[in-house]
């Protein structure tokens, strides 16, 4: 097949829609599929690989890493056009997602969009008032709806996206297929290797250290502050307790200041972005891996985190639902207190710990990269074929 991935966010940019994105592409090029990713173009970087078409954008005036799309010039159109594409898969709600609909309609191409992120869930960041969030989550659902309208199916990461846009009214056909990981790159490392010793040198850290771990983002909707107002009082039963942020993002300067406030800074880590290469030091450097989010529709980060071995203390969602088991794979909460008392009672017991991660492994294997192709492949298959074709 010749499928083209159009996505408003890649390379250089690191977040779970690039992660899901670079992931499908090499599997379906390893599954013998000819793969184009059409994305914006970003002033300084040169891209390694040649199937890649970039179309001129400038920054997004809130957030300057992300990029839409300007006009698309006729040679870039036409250059698409001449790649007679077998399907279309969208990522993005945005330029070049509206790009990628547009083409499939007007040359009568099959299409797929993959629904990555509840949109309702960000409304903060839209409107600032304390009224009209719920007319304006309306809005977003309705427009939702409208949006995957013409599209021949919808990808659901989680079974959590499927019910939302079911209840949005959505009526495509809805597939759930959760983002794979790469098992060969998220693996558990001795900790006596010296790339752990120089991380921990570069922090201050030493093996007696607990790690409680965050990786992603630093956002509003992620409730990073909830895990830091827990650190005052873990730290009069343990000293040795220190919080780690990989990522950054709009809420790091008042998580920064939250800290201060409760005088814990010299025992919170903002790292800041590391490239993808180096992530799994860091989960491998964890004790515990932390996520206080409710608005995930997958939550890689946790998935990625299991994969290496690390305990998980996430909060109690559907996109977790049948991957953290409570007390079984990793801990759930829904309150504060629970948050606290499950963070308390992991750190005072390693050899449950250790029960975690081996339970966590078997969950693990069954969401490959590999099998994260060969789904999305069957779904094109059946897209291609028709309504009437049944997908295996």
């Amino acid at each position: 097949m010749k499928i083209g991935l159009f996505t408003d966010c890649y390379l250089p940019q690191i977040n779970g829609v690039v992660t899901s994105v670079l992931m499908l592409e090499e599997e379906l090029v390893r599954l013998g599929h000819e793969v184009t990713i059409i994305t914006v173009d970003v002033p300084g970087y040169l891209d390694e690989r040649t199937n890649i078409i970039r179309i001129k954008s400038i920054p997004f005036h809130r957030w300057k890493e992300f990029r839409v799309g300007i006009p698309i010039s006729a040679h870039k159109l036409s250059q698409i056009k001449a790649l007679h594409f077998d399907l279309i898969h969208t990522h993005t709600e945005f330029s070049i997602g509206l790009l990628g609909r547009h083409l499939a309609k007007t040359l009568d191409i099959p299409t797929v969009h993959t629904y990555h992120t509840m949109y309702e869930d960000y409304t903060h960041y839209v409107n600032r008032l304390k009224y009209g969030h719920n007319m304006l989550k309306k809005f977003i659902k309705t427009g939702s709806k409208f949006y995957v309208k013409s599209y021949d199916g919808v990808i659901a990461p989680s079974a959590k996206t499927r019910n939302a846009l079911i209840d949005y009214g959505v009526r495509n056909n809805i597939f759930v297929m959760p983002t794979g990981i790469d098992l060969s790159h998220f693996i558990h490392i001795n900790q006596n290797t010296p790339e752990l010793d120089a991380l921990r040198q570069k922090y201050g850290l030493t093996k007696d250290h607990h790690i409680l771990l965050s990786v992603g983002r630093l956002s509003e909707e992620k409730s990073h502050d909830m895990l830091i107002r827990q650190l005052p009082k873990l730290l009069v039963e343990d000293p040795s307790i220190r919080i780690m942020f990989v990522g950054d993002g709009p809420y790091r300067s008042k998580l920064e200041k939250l800290c201060q406030k409760l005088n814990i800074a010299e025992f919170v880590i903002f790292a800041g972005k590391i490239p993808f290469d180096h992530i799994h030091l860091y989960y491998n450097l964890a004790t515990l891996f932390i996520s206080c989010s409710k608005t995930e529709t997958q939550g890689l980060t946790i998935i990625e985190a299991m994969a290496c071995n690390v305990p998980v203390i996430v909060y109690d969602d559907t996109h977790v639902k049948d991957i953290v088991l409570h007390k079984k794979t990793g801990y759930l909460f829904t309150t504060e207190d629970e948050l606290f008392e499950n963070i308390q009672h992991s750190l005072s017991n390693p050899v449950i710990r250790k029960l975690l991660t081996q339970n966590a492994q078997i969950i693990i294997r069954s969401i490959s990269k590999e099998n994260y192709g060969k789904n999305a492949e069957k779904i094109y298959t059946h897209i291609i074929s028709g309504p009437k074709s049944e997908l295996t």
